[in-house]
């Protein structure tokens, strides 16, 4: 083969084989060949713009995007669809059924979708950055550097052993499951909340600093019932004898086996405490109960809460808990405290007085002893996972280096958001994000205009609320200013051969910046969040909605892509965050982002027969490999954001393209730009989920699973119906359709 190349190629070298065609043949070879380009170029346009069951067919002039942008998003979106599936059939399958069967499930997660796909892109990005030398970073960097490095470093970690643990155990006076003869008569359970929640753990006293809901310019104390060792409340309705408990269970046993329990004491006493914290959490309040903020609003002073629950030492409960090192405010009697679970209270104090001495000390260290044990030793993360393969299905511990940016984003994130934003934010992004944003505000306002359950005095009051609605994108930009971030980090010490103590100080530190803003105002400007978060959200305390940098990307965002990609992806979910300041939550909130029933009587009520049908659609799903239906009253919040957010973005689109014009259509894709916003919708939802996590989102989470955010909110819709022309018996177009905004 390559001396026959050679001498084809040398054929030509010479002029040979040209020089010897005719005039009149040279003219017909060159005509031939460019008629048979452009042949070829005609076709594939054709084929590109024309399809005979395409709405926009009968517009072949239509340009294709060549961009490098469109090429890689008409690939993507091919990539992940299943053309076997017909749209109006199963919508859900036909946009992600390919991806589905390309990403499987990592050993080390519970699912896999396009958040966790973007969140896995990022932490590479960190990790770089982090572990790049440079002599040119700031102060704030280089502890950020050292903690990541502290978590890097599982020599150090192996070679402290259990020690730290054990350390902060003998200071809060043992853990008697260590202790099989442990005898404390001077225990004191107030004292010893105390000294949790220094540590910032509040294992059956939820007590903390936020916004004063019915006055957002100012903070105030909140006390509630706590989270629990499982997951959520519900594990504990499954049973004692449920495999999940019996889980919880073990990893118990031996996390105190591992610290230095004989098996004996270990079983008893670990049994022990589990049965105290079933009495617990079946006193606690389901999640279902507590959607009316009205109803967790129970302002008293610290003399109310002693009058009412007097078999608790609350004054020096919470003058102790104040006083601590770095917080040292002055807390009296008249002191106001919101009791978002009275409930709870009442029932709490006769079960504690009821509990022996030694099962009240094993529970409140338990909770510590889980809080920490993942930060020690191979053998005790080997036991989490354990743990975690019943619980969530995940069956091997992650790369080290995503733990280690994972931690540092929690702990330190305005830092780490810095370092993000220097790698790869675009700032034109930002000016795009914002004209989404406005017009899709627009939209939401045509759209109030229309309801027919609202009345107009409500109606104006809901259009200012919108119209107050603050936005923030991409990143705050004090991070940027290197003074700042030195300030914010001053503090911060951090050991590179010391992660333990590392996350004790964050641990510590975290609570005291709590508790020290009982007497600062809220700075309602403020982000909430780190620039590399992978998320959106929105805050009706500040009545304020957030995309940070990390979202504003593919399959999300790109400031190139066509205007049907960013307004079915990163512009629902602006939809999605707006209509939260609207949904059955947010609704309770005013534009100040005050507590406050700002609709009518009867407003409320046709709003709760629309958002009642949302929650018997959504409670009508069964999610197959949890062999459950969804919880329709718990995700109610997000699902009617989800409906309201695509009915938005998908009316702001159309009114741009009757404004500007059709614009170009991806190459290679049969399908026409309104079609293309619904798929696109559709694909960031795409995921792929182990049962035990589908049981653990269906128990706690608010969410409703990816395949159900798709096919819930398109089967309502009426756009999507005719932009796929689904017939009226399909199972896409629902012939009852729920709608609240």
């Amino acid at each position: 083969m390559k001396n026959k190349t050679n001498v084809f190629r040398n054929s030509f070298q010479k002029g040979g084989w040209w020089n010897q065609r005719s005039t009149l043949e040279k003219s017909l070879i060159v005509f031939g060949a460019v008629a048979f380009a452009a042949a070829i170029a005609f076709i594939v346009a054709f084929a590109v713009t024309y399809n005979p069951d395409n709405p926009d067919s009968e517009n072949p002039e239509e340009e294709v995007c060549t961009s490098e942008n469109c090429i890689a998003a008409s690939s993507r979106i091919t990539s992940q669809i299943d053309a076997s599936v017909e749209p109006c059939d199963d919508f859900f399958q036909f946009a992600c059924g390919t991806w589905m069967k390309k990403n499987i499930i990592p050993a080390d997660r519970s699912s896999i979708n396009m958040f966790g796909v973007l969140r896995d892109d990022v932490e590479v990005t960190l990790k770089n950055s982090l572990e790049k030398e440079s002599n040119e970073d700031i102060s704030a960097v280089k502890k950020i550097k050292d903690l990541y490095n502290s978590c890097l470093n599982l020599t150090a970690i192996e070679n402290q052993g259990t020690e730290p643990l054990l350390d902060i155990l003998t200071l809060l006076g043992g853990w008697p499951v260590l202790e099989p003869s442990w005898n404390n008569p001077t225990f004191d359970l107030s004292a010893n909340l105390v000294q949790l929640q220094i540590l910032n753990l509040d294992p059956i006293i939820n007590m903390f600093v936020t916004t004063d809901f019915k006055d957002s310019s100012k903070r105030i104390i909140y006390i509630d019932q706590p989270s629990f060792g499982m997951p959520g409340r519900s594990y504990y309705l499954r049973g004692r004898d449920d495999v999940m408990v019996q889980a919880y269970e073990k990893y118990g046993v031996e996390l105190a086996m591992n610290l230095g329990a004989d098996s004996a004491t270990a079983t008893t006493d670990i049994k022990d405490l589990v049965d105290f914290e079933f009495l617990l959490a079946n006193i606690s309040v389901a999640a279902e109960d507590r959607r009316d903020s009205e109803a967790l609003y129970n302002p008293g002073s610290i003399t109310d809460l002693a009058a009412n629950y007097s078999k608790f030492d609350w004054q020096n409960y919470f003058y102790d808990i104040f006083n601590m090192d770095g917080v040292g405010l002055n807390i009296t009697a008249d002191e106001i405290i919101i009791n978002r679970s009275p409930s709870y209270f009442n029932l709490l104090f006769d079960i504690l007085e009821n509990t022996p001495t030694r099962v009240k000390a094993n529970y409140i260290l338990f909770r510590l002893v889980l809080q920490r044990a993942p930060y020690l030793t191979a053998t005790f993360r080997e036991l989490l996972v354990d743990y975690n393969k019943v619980i969530t299905g995940s069956a091997t511990e992650r790369d080290r280096f995503r733990t280690c940016v994972v931690y540092v984003q929690n702990n330190v994130g305005v830092g780490v958001g810095r370092i993000f934003i220097d790698e790869t934010f675009d700032e034109d992004a930002k000016s795009t994000a914002l004209e989404m944003i406005e017009n899709i505000r627009s939209a939401f306002f045509e759209l109030l205009n229309e309801l027919d359950w609202m009345d107009d005095s409500t109606r104006q009051l809901a259009r200012e609320k919108a119209e107050y609605i603050n936005e923030k994108i991409g990143y705050a930009d004090a991070i940027l200013d290197d003074v700042y971030l030195n300030k914010l980090y001053e503090n911060h010490t951090y050991d590179p051969h010391d992660y333990f103590n590392n996350v004790d100080s964050d641990q510590r530190r975290s609570i005291v910046t709590n508790l020290k803003d009982l007497r600062e105002p809220v700075d309602k400007d403020a982000w909430s969040t780190n620039a590399a978060t992978v998320n959106a959200f929105y805050s009706p305390q500040k009545n304020q909605i957030m995309f940070p940098a990390g979202i504003l990307q593919p399959p999300f965002f790109h400031k190139n892509y066509p205007r049907a990609l960013n307004y079915g992806g990163i512009g629902v979910v602006i939809g999605h965050e707006i209509t939260h300041g609207f949904d059955d939550s947010g609704r309770q909130y005013d534009k100040d982002g005050n507590l406050l029933q700002w609709w009518t009587d009867d407003v409320i009520d046709r709003f709760k027969e629309k958002a009642q049908c949302i929650i018997d659609q959504y409670s009508n799903y069964t999610v197959e490999e949890a062999d459950m239906n969804l919880n329709g009253i718990n995700t109610q919040g997000e699902n009617i954001a989800d409906n309201g957010g695509l009915k938005q973005s998908y009316r702001a689109y159309q009114t741009l393209i009757e404004t500007m014009g059709n614009e170009q259509r991806l190459p290679g894709l049969k399908y026409n730009n309104k079609q293309l916003f619904f798929i696109n919708f559709a694909q960031i939802w795409c995921t792929n989920t182990r049962r035990e996590a589908a049981i653990q989102q269906i128990l706690t989470g608010v969410h409703s699973l990816g395949r159900f955010r798709v096919i819930g909110s398109l089967q309502n819709s009426q756009d999507f119906a005719e932009a796929f022309n689904c017939p009226a018996s399909s199972y896409m177009n629902a012939e009852n359709k729920c709608y609240v905004w």
